[in-house]
């Protein structure tokens, strides 16, 4: 955790704004230059990654099997059981298409980092893995892109809504970890798509070609649960 929080503080202090002067387009966030590599096969830390994953195979309850199986969608609607039920997502439309775009985003970003170390996910790497979930062939283990969504929501929501910023953190590590329930992912591809969606969510917030979008979105999740447009300085947690 601790080198996770180091490398979060590095990456995002040292990452430049990438964003083109004419605001013609969204900037581009090369990943493989960012995270570092995963564990490498045979190694130490490779076994730990194996072991986690057996271990949460051996201990996932119905519960949270079926909790996993929901998550797989990458949806900003998934984080709504903690930011009120009164929410309606159809009442949401720059909501749904902000983060609809980030997604897309996201996915393009990642897609570039696993193809660069296609790194094979847990099935591919020990039989004794069985996964709940068949992945699409050649979609390679690290990053993990629903970590990497899930952060980067994360972030922009608790800028949106500083209020919930503690219930939207700890709902995207449970929406992270439920990779690893699946049995698709190992804990570095969760701690990488940690970082990842931490330095992608901070260059959409300083880049002007999202604000328009991020503005839409922010204004109506506030209105539809009943928050000032802007929120309290000292941004109290709910």
């Amino acid at each position: 955790m601790k080198r996770c929080v180091l490398l979060l503080s590095m990456l995002v202090i040292g990452q430049t704004a990438l964003a083109d002067g004419d605001g013609a387009k969204p900037a581009i966030v090369e990943l493989s230059n960012l995270l570092p590599p995963p564990p490498a096969a045979g190694s130490m830390a490779a076994q730990h990654d194996l072991q986690a994953v057996l271990m949460a195979q051996q201990t996932r309850t119905p519960p949270e099997i079926a909790a996993a199986k929901a998550d797989s969608k990458r949806s900003v609607f998934r984080f709504f059981d903690v930011l009120g039920p009164e929410l309606q997502p159809k009442a949401l439309p720059n909501t749904a298409a902000f983060f609809e775009r980030i997604a897309d985003f996201d996915k393009d970003e990642v897609k570039e980092a696993k193809n660069y170390w296609r790194h094979p996910r847990p099935g591919a790497v020990s039989s004794e893995v069985h996964p709940l979930g068949i992945e699409m062939p050649h979609d390679w283990s690290y990053p993990s892109g629903h970590a990497t969504f899930g952060y980067t929501t994360a972030v922009l929501l608790a800028n949106m809504l500083p209020e919930k910023r503690a219930a939207i953190f700890a709902r995207a590590d449970v929406y992270a970890e439920h990779r690893i329930v699946m049995g698709v992912h190992f804990p570095s591809d969760i701690e990488a798509g940690h970082i990842a969606g931490t330095v992608i969510a901070a260059e959409i917030l300083q880049d002007p070609n999202w604000r328009q979008g991020y503005e839409a979105a922010r204004l109506e999740l506030r209105h539809a649960l009943g928050l000032p447009a802007n929120p309290p300085p000292d941004g109290q947690s709910h």
